[in-house]
Parts: C-alpha cells; structure tokens; sequence
C-alpha cells in the first residue's frame, strides 16, 4: 500500500503479511472492500475515478491472500472510508508494530 500526494509529494509506503492464525480476520476485511467500483492504478476511466484535489493524498492499496487473488485499487483520499479506512488502517498499524516493536517496560 502506498499514499502519495500532498503537499509535498511524498509517498509512504506499508505492507503487511500477517501470521496464519490472523489470515481469516483479513481476508474478511479485504473482501469487505469494494474492489469493482474502485479505479485500477493507472486508469483514468475507473468507476470511481474523479479529479483527485491538489495537494490531496491519494492511496494506491493492492492485496492478496493467495498470491492469485490479486485485487488493487487506487483511492483518492476523500473515498478512504468504510472497509477502506479500515483496511489502511490495519495495514499501517501492523507495519508500525513489526517496524518498532514495543519495547519490555513501556
């Protein structure tokens, strides 16, 4: 998953690739998105595409549970709600866990 944009222009990256006993809770948020009404990266004619806003961020979100089911989407960020949110949000918490795991005392 990647967000660009902004003012500056940067793009952030995060990934995830959960345990196994975790794969059930994120196929099920990954399903939850709505993939079809969403624009493929690079498609200016996507369902949902529209102008995106200077200086908004737009989401480039792409995943997989079986390394088959390839799903991607780009989502400008005033579209990031529902399973959307929830599945970014996700994602970029497990990367800050596995990044800076909680040190013993804190």
């Amino acid at each position: 998953m990647a967000r660009t944009g902004g003012f500056a222009g940067i793009t952030r990256r995060w990934t995830a690739q959960p345990p196994r006993d975790e794969a059930s809770d994120w196929i099920s948020l990954i399903d939850r998105c709505p993939w079809d009404r969403a624009a493929h990266p690079g498609d200016a004619d996507g369902p949902e595409s529209a102008a995106p806003m200077p200086d908004r961020f737009v989401w480039w979100i792409r995943a997989s549970w079986t390394g088959a089911d390839l799903h991607e989407a780009e989502v400008p960020d005033e579209q990031l709600t529902g399973a959307w949110r929830e599945l970014v949000d996700a994602v970029r918490e497990w990367s800050r866990s596995v990044e800076q795991p909680e040190r013993p005392g804190r």
